[in-house]
């Protein structure tokens, strides 16, 4: 069912659902800023990075600066904000030995966003490029380039933002953060979105946090064109996407579900709960985190997927131990045996989503381990490490129940952040990847990929 061959983790190097798992969240040091995605939506940031929750706080002095120099200004200029990031990337993959994609590209994105005009009205807007300096063959299944290789420069987020009874609504393209749809910027270009959101007001109620959304289009990250979010779904009709969706967060307790509906095509409800407990001495002593989520997915309508009617689910678990900058996550899934689980439209929330495998496949049960270091503690300003283990098991095709080859996961990323000296904006990221699909008849049961990343942020205004 759900046109398998089309969307179940196989020989392709785009991973689970044509879409991979990399996010763009930084390691944490304790398990307190571990990555929650209940906790991170529902928001639409300027930047991936923009105003997390849960990650460790940091101000750049640079922009402090500039806006401390207008200060006499009104508010619509005094807190405009332009930047300008670089992106260099080294992708390579050896792909089951059937392909090698690889490229060296280079570009980044320009993004500018106004003050509050009479504390009303704001404008956004970003420009990415993505240029080609070395593009062999194919270099357009790394998802850096088009499909042909070729560049990629597109308007990704033009939008106004509006303030009215404690509401702020944003139309037209921009970056959105919630657990299924979001910026998934794990490659030169992020996915964005058209559509309108509204969201409470920054600062209106520090626990409460909704969304009320309708997207009609997302931009791939392989593309320059605004498409219909049917389009991966094997569906013609141009039907966009209802979302809503309230989430409560204290300071160590976070609880919340959103829905995801898409006309005559399919709806996904996802919940939350996690709570973290601390053990010692705040923001040193040890702390405990358990987390649990669930997601429903189901054809609704006409159910003009092909393959429908279907109805599945993918239940995780996750228990995070840290002290001293080192963190250690446990995690389980299992998704339903009649179909396979669809995320086309962003990185995977199931607490044992690698960097490829999201363990999504029907039937599947997945397990990950996975080991974070902060060298801060050294002296080592802004470095971090992560190593993963997964494991998936027990997936099958679900129109003939034929079982599919297990699966295993390696992950290793290395991220270097200084902040506070000359290299402030700085960020390199390295990973390597090795996930091997047991009995896989291929001519090599191995995916193996690297990728390096070299971020520079400079503020401009």
């Amino acid at each position: 069912m759900l046109c398998h061959q089309a969307w179940a983790q196989g020989v392709g190097g785009a991973g689970d659902n044509n879409s991979d798992n990399a996010d763009d969240y930084p390691i944490p040091s304790t398990a307190k800023q571990s990555y929650s995605p209940i906790r991170e939506g529902f928001t639409t940031p300027i930047n991936p990075r923009d105003d997390l929750r849960g990650a460790e706080p940091h101000v750049d002095e640079r922009s402090v600066e500039l806006k401390a120099a207008r200060q006499g200004e009104a508010p619509f200029f005094r807190d405009t904000e332009i930047e300008l990031n670089s992106r260099s990337y080294w992708f390579a993959e050896d792909t089951f030995g059937l392909s090698k994609p690889e490229a060296l590209t280079t570009g980044g994105s320009l993004s500018y966003q106004s003050g509050y005009l009479a504390d009303f009205l704001k404008l956004s807007g970003t420009v990415y490029t993505s240029q080609p300096l070395y593009a062999p063959a194919d270099a357009g299944a790394t998802l850096n380039l088009t499909k042909d290789a070729d560049q990629i420069t597109t308007l990704g987020q033009a939008n106004v933002g509006i303030k009215v009874l404690g509401q702020e609504i944003t139309a037209g393209r921009e970056l959105v953060r919630t657990p299924y749809i979001n910026p998934n910027d794990s490659r030169m270009i992020p996915l964005t979105f058209e559509g309108i959101v509204l969201l409470p007001a920054a600062g209106d109620d520090p626990h409460l946090d909704y969304i009320a959304s309708y997207l009609w289009r997302y931009k791939p990250r392989d593309t320059s064109e605004f498409v219909p979010f049917t389009e991966p779904l094997g569906v013609t009709e141009d039907e966009g996407v209802l979302i809503n969706g309230a989430h409560y967060r204290g300071s160590d307790f976070n609880v919340g579900f959103v829905n995801y509906w898409i006309k005559d095509a399919m709806n996904t409800a996802y919940g939350e709960v996690d709570y973290t407990l601390h053990l010692g001495a705040p923001h040193d002593g040890p702390e405990l985190r358990v987390g649990l989520n669930d997601t429903d997915q189901r054809s609704v309508g006409a159910e003009l997927i092909p393959g429908s009617p279907f109805a599945t689910y993918q239940a995780s678990a996750r228990l995070i131990a840290s002290y001293r900058g080192l963190v250690l996550t446990g995690a389980l899934s299992q998704v339903g045996r009649e179909a396979e689980f669809l995320k086309p439209y962003g990185w995977s929330p199931s607490y044992t989503a690698m960097m490829i495998s999201s363990f999504q496949r029907a039937g599947e049960f997945g397990t990950l381990a996975r080991l974070s270091y902060n060298f801060s503690r050294l002296g080592l300003n802004g470095l971090a490490f992560y190593v993963s283990l997964g494991r998936g098991t027990d997936a099958i095709t679900p129109a003939t129940g034929a079982p599919l080859p297990d699966r295993d996961e390696i992950d290793l990323r290395l991220e270097y952040e200084p902040h506070g000296n000359a290299l402030e904006g700085l960020q390199v990221q390295l990973d390597y990847i090795d996930q091997q699909l047991i009995d896989n008849p291929t001519p090599s049961d191995d995916l193996k990929q690297f990728r390096a990343i070299v971020n520079y942020l400079v503020p401009l205004f």
